[in-house]
């Protein structure tokens, strides 16, 4: 009777045991899954900054400013997609047809739906020759 009573206890114990490790383990989970979402935001933020202070340069005529903050964003993040499509225009309005150009294609690249837009320049381009 006792043994059995024993045997009870610890096999409860152990199914205490299992749950508390799902419950952790599923907590742990959620908490990078909400660590990712304020990553994903402080992302989003960061990037939303860089295209104002690109579109800003290029607005106002300063070129050589949004090269330059093109070039450092794509050194850390070489597939950065808006870096590539401003450092393609800032190259368009600076007359570097060829760096324009290539610059222009790997936009294409990386997102194939601005296409038209980028073929739009790239016509441009062409008529520069």
């Amino acid at each position: 009777m006792e043994s059995e009573i024993l045997t009870q206890i610890e096999t409860i114990r152990t199914y205490i045991f299992i749950i508390m490790c799902l419950i952790i383990f599923w907590t742990v989970i959620r908490s990078i899954d909400s660590i990712e979402r304020i990553i994903i935001g402080f992302k989003k933020v960061f990037d939303v900054d860089f295209e104002n202070r690109i579109n800003n340069f290029i607005d106002s005529g300063k070129f050589d400013d949004a090269i330059s903050e093109c070039e450092k964003k794509l050194i850390k993040y070489p597939n950065h997609v808006d870096a590539n499509w401003y450092l393609a225009k800032a190259y368009y309005y600076t007359n570097k047809n060829e760096l324009s150009r290539q610059y222009f294609e790997k936009s294409i690249y990386l997102v194939p739906s601005w296409e038209e837009s980028a073929n739009a320049y790239i016509e441009k381009l062409d008529e520069r020759k």
